[in-house]
């Protein structure tokens, strides 16, 4: 699995470089020049998708809405102007509590 979350963070230099571009046809550019309360609202709706998969659907449903709940909450995070790290960093101290 440790290879697999590389994915992360390369979804993350993607985010980072298609926010400072140019492309006009880029959905993750288009995103991130909304407002935070619209992608705050996509991210809701995305994690809500995960919630009914999980609940009614089939395992490949809950798995390709985990997925865009991810990438949703990455440009969330974008737009808020955090870094996953600092996520990532906030987990880690939780599980040192939690021990």
């Amino acid at each position: 699995m440790s290879d697999d979350i590389k994915i992360l963070e390369d979804l993350w230099r993607v985010i980072e470089e298609k926010s400072s571009s140019q492309d006009k046809d880029s959905y993750t550019k288009t995103m991130l020049e909304k407002d935070t309360n619209t992608l705050a609202r996509k991210m809701g709706e995305e994690a809500i998708e995960t919630i009914v998969a999980a609940i009614g659907q089939s395992r490949g449903d809950a798995i390709n809405e985990s997925a865009d709940l991810l990438y949703h909450w990455l440009l969330l995070i974008k737009k808020l102007d955090i870094n996953p790290n600092e996520v990532y960093r906030e987990l880690a101290n939780r599980r040192k509590i939690s021990e």
